[in-house]
């Protein structure tokens, strides 16, 4: 009995000490946190039975396996995923927001109508997001937020109907944006591409465009395509502000007509390709301030060979003396057809200096207006320039700061100068030669009337007649009709029955609306009343209490 006695109090201090060791808070929270990390580390090690992954699991494959939803049980390591083919309609809201080392996600060709607002939450290293060949009939602007990374987005082929202002500026970051194949697009903002300053290419092919949309935001594109349009005409200022573009594909635009100086501005030129379009002629000397330019693709075009043509023969056999036949083949005249433009000279044809039909006309101005010398030759396919009286020759495109040459070979002033006074010569060319017609531009000095402190006043007094002076009180004169002459504008009070004698006196007007009280004066008097209004009340209230 005793040596159970001794034992059981052993036994009595160890279990007490066992349980309160058992439940110590510290331990429970360290318990869970292993707990946490356990099923981390299993999450991050899973893949969805549906799915093939590989490359420990950063590379997760979903392809054509009927999803209707994104999967769970995706790795929290994935740096891939491809949905690509899947039944896939709707994004919703935090769909990959465990995925925070996400960088390429291809959801193209699915059924996505709708992408909700935060789908992408979570995917701070997105750097590729791949929506093509789906049914978004909007862009899910709001879906973009927080994708501080993306540098590439696709939705080629959507029935997008229309791309509106600040459609992209939540993602700044992008470098490549493909919009082709939008077949029912309709309209696109002036603000579309607002916030894009870091794109480097732009694919618009075979978008419904029946005109260029404005790409000025677009600072930094080095590539554009706008073939498959309907791009008939090509005008000056449709690629304004792509001063770092390199490459412009055009191809099969229907483009019938290219006005002069359209490409003035793109002179980063590298290559362009105008094949398969209905070009017949192109302006002088277009490609002239495309100093970069190497490439250049003018096949499948009705190109008609005259004398206007000589120019881009000669500019061919410059930029490719090895390879004349690179380019295109004349269809039109007969005699000329299926021969390369690259081939041709002076000697098959009979050309003529160019006529200037509305030559400029002498203009005096007054400093500070607006001024304009206009130029027109009997075709739009010469290039105008002009010389200024000092001797520079000014382009389209070469400004200054009040003048520039217009798209039209007008030369225009914002505003004139007594410095820009002389004569100026409009300069029109063409493959054979110039011709030339001057104007002088007379600038006058402006003339300013300074602000007198003077007035003229007449002040007349009237003799009455014999009549008059009969009823007349002796003790009453002449009576005095004041004239005030302000402006050269004379109101004369002088009644048609007097006779009257003039005298003229100038005197100086110091303040004429002296005797009207200023604003100040009546908001002071304002101040007053109501302060006084408020003092009778207060003391009203005040009598009210002590006597009652």
């Amino acid at each position: 009995m005793l040596n159970k006695m001794t034992l059981h109090p052993q036994q009595i201090m160890i279990g007490p000490r066992f349980n309160r060791a058992l439940f110590d808070p510290l331990l429970v929270v360290l318990l869970a946190l292993q707990l946490l990390v356990v099923a981390g580390l299993v999450r991050a090690q899973t893949c969805p039975s549906v799915c093939s992954c590989s490359n420990q699991f950063s590379k997760v494959i979903c392809v054509r396996k009927n999803l209707r939803e994104v999967p769970d049980g995706i790795s929290t390591n994935t740096r891939l995923l491809n949905l690509h083919e899947n039944q896939i309609q709707i994004i919703k809201v935090n769909s990959f927001k465990h995925l925070r080392h996400l960088e390429i996600l291809q959801l193209s060709r699915n059924h996505i109508r709708t992408i909700e607002i935060g789908a992408f939450n979570g995917l701070a290293n997105l750097n590729t997001l791949e929506l093509f060949d789906n049914r978004l009939t909007t862009i899910p602007n709001g879906a973009f937020v927080y994708l501080s990374k993306l540098k590439e987005l696709w939705l080629r082929n959507n029935p997008i109907e229309s791309i509106p202002s600040y459609a992209f500026n939540r993602i700044p970051s992008l470098r490549r944006l493909d919009l082709g194949e939008l077949k029912r697009l309709s309209y696109i903002s002036e603000g579309a591409f607002e916030g894009l300053s870091n794109l480097r290419y732009l694919n618009l092919a075979m978008c419904n465009l029946r005109e260029i949309p404005n790409l000025t935001p677009l600072i930094k594109l080095d590539e554009l395509d706008l073939s498959g349009n309907h791009l008939s005409a090509i005008r000056p200022g449709s690629f304004q502000g792509l001063m770092h573009l390199q490459k412009l594909w055009m191809i099969q635009s229907q483009i019938q007509v290219i006005e002069r100086n359209a490409f003035d501005n793109l002179q980063s030129l590298v290559e362009i390709n105008l094949a398969h379009n209905n070009l017949t002629l192109l302006p002088h000397d277009l490609f002239t301030p495309l100093h970069h330019l190497e490439r250049i693709h003018l096949h499948h075009n009705p190109w008609n060979c005259n004398c206007d043509i000589l120019w881009l023969s000669w500019w061919i056999k410059d930029m490719a003396p090895s390879n004349t036949a690179c380019c295109a083949r004349c269809n039109t005249p007969p005699n000329l057809k299926g021969r390369y433009i690259g081939e041709l000279d002076q000697n098959y044809f009979t050309c003529y200096a160019p006529v200037i039909v509305e030559p400029p006309a002498d203009l005096n101005v007054t400093e500070g207006m607006a001024a304009e010398l206009k130029c027109r030759a009997s075709t739009s396919l010469t290039s105008v320039s002009w010389i200024t009286p000092n001797g520079t020759v000014m382009t389209h495109g070469a400004y200054k700061v009040r003048i520039a040459v217009l798209s039209d070979g007008t030369l225009n002033f914002t505003n004139v100068t007594v410095q820009d006074t002389g004569m100026y010569t409009c300069m029109v060319s063409n493959s054979v030669g110039n011709t030339t017609a001057s104007a002088t531009l007379n600038v006058t000095a402006a003339t300013t009337t300074p602000f007198s402190y003077f007035s003229t006043v007449t002040v007349e007094t009237m003799e009455p007649s014999q009549d008059e002076a009969r009823t007349t009180d002796n003790n009453v004169g002449p009576t005095p009709v004041v004239d005030w002459e302000t402006t050269n504008v004379t109101t004369s009070l002088t009644p048609q029955s007097t006779r009257s004698t003039e005298k003229t006196f100038t005197i100086p007007v110091t303040d004429i609306n002296s005797g009207i009280p200023g604003i100040d004066e009546v908001m002071k008097t304002t101040k007053i009343i109501i302060g006084c209004f408020v003092a009778i009340t207060l003391m009203a209230a005040v009598m009210l209490v002590i006597f009652y």
